[in-house]
């Protein structure tokens, strides 16, 4: 049996400038991922540790990250755990690509970097394997990752044959076409046992034929709109005798979190506030989406929202897309003699002359504000 551990995707540098004075507590637990994952690796005894691409956030990460990645390295090496490492988008085999200036398997005969961009395989006798890697050369092409699988797997004399690939696999609505295309076609065709593959950010499964294919995702939260198949935080523990057989191992404890909320349901701020309140956890992103029609007089402030539940999340980034819902204008309510009433009607003809959503939006808010200003909520002092 073959024994692998398959992770991906660590961005080792990210900049995480959303997450503010948290942003150096999240690079190093990226680092911590990577050590975490190699611990896997060594209390499994696994034969082989596959990396499928954009190990560093991007061609130039710092001396402290190369020097780490090193040392997890030298962890497997001593371990005699077969090491394969393949360059991915944010980390590309360009001519400026780390892993041109950066001997990562120097004196380190169990690690291998698919560093040559004419060097498609590597038959490693001692576990009776062949891996198949094509590296990427830029961070954007229409040109297949795995396409050369099908014929280049048929020569192979070892037993087991092992497939590593950074790209997107075709679905529609989720993949453009200059993001290393993978079919499913090419999936079923690739000829080898485990396809190994990176670059979408949540572990899922993409299996199809006689083809067992797995995006290991990240082991810690990286990008948060990159969630996808069982989410973030996982690497993938591969067994493979006639076939592979995959099982996720949970990495990291933070979660990213997805919330719609309906301004029509909610009707003012402090609900909201409330609401998410309940949510409440330190190892939680969450992400916010503010939607629905607002009433004229409620001012939805996505950073107050943010700075107000701060403390009970990991971090909190709300995004805000109501749409005014003007009152009425009628003598009842908004009479033309008031100022309030002046004030509507004004702003009214500027919204229909918007030319832009951007211009709707800052003339609705700026409604929003003046009505409730107008009577006496004193909304600005609270801004």
């Amino acid at each position: 049996m073959l024994r692998i551990i398959h992770t991906s995707d660590i961005h080792l540098g990210a900049k995480f400038s959303s997450l503010g004075k948290k942003a150096d507590a999240q690079r190093q637990a990226l680092k911590d991922s990577l050590a975490k994952v190699v611990d896997h690796a060594l209390a499994s005894k696994a034969n082989l540790f596959l990396i499928t691409g954009d190990l560093f956030d991007s061609n130039f990460p710092s001396p402290q990250s190369v020097s780490f990645v090193k040392s997890q390295l030298a962890r497997l090496n001593e371990a005699r755990i077969w090491t394969m490492i393949l360059p991915g988008t944010h980390d590309c085999l360009s001519k400026s690509s780390v892993y041109v200036r950066e001997d990562l398997s120097h004196n380190l005969p169990y690690v291998y970097v698919f560093n040559d961009a004419e060097v498609f395989a590597k038959e490693i006798s001692d576990i009776d394997t062949t891996i198949y890697a094509k590296p990427s050369a830029a961070n954007k092409s229409t040109e297949s990752p795995v396409a050369f699988l099908a014929s280049a797997t048929k020569d192979a004399k070892t037993r087991y044959k092992i497939a590593m690939a950074h790209g997107s696999v075709q679905i529609e609505g989720k993949s453009a076409p200059d993001d290393m295309p993978i079919t499913l076609r090419e999936v079923a065709e690739a000829g080898v046992q485990y396809l190994a593959l990176g670059h979408w950010h949540g572990a899922q499964d993409f299996s199809f034929g006689n083809t067992v294919a797995w995006y290991a995702g990240s082991p810690e939260v990286t990008y948060q709109e990159g969630k996808g198949g069982i989410g973030q935080g996982y690497a993938l523990a591969v067994d493979v005798m006639e076939t592979a057989k995959v099982k996720p191992i949970k990495i990291s404890e933070k979660v990213v979190k997805e919330v719609d909320i309906d301004m029509q349901i909610y009707e003012n701020v402090e609900n909201v506030v409330f609401e998410l309140e309940k949510l409440a956890d330190k190892n939680c992103l969450l992400l916010v989406n503010v939607f629905g029609f607002a009433e004229s007089a409620v001012f939805v402030d996505p950073d107050r929202i943010a700075e107000e539940l701060a403390d009970k999340f990991f971090s909190i980034k709300v995004k805000n897309t109501t749409a005014l819902k003007l009152p009425e204008i009628t003598a009842l309510n908004y009479p033309e003699e008031l100022v309030v009433g002046q004030f509507v009607r004004i702003m009214q003809k500027k919204l229909e002359g918007a030319q832009t959503p951007e211009e709707r939006k800052m003339i609705e808010d700026a409604v929003q504000i003046g009505i409730a200003e107008l009577e006496g909520k004193n909304v600005l002092s609270e801004l």
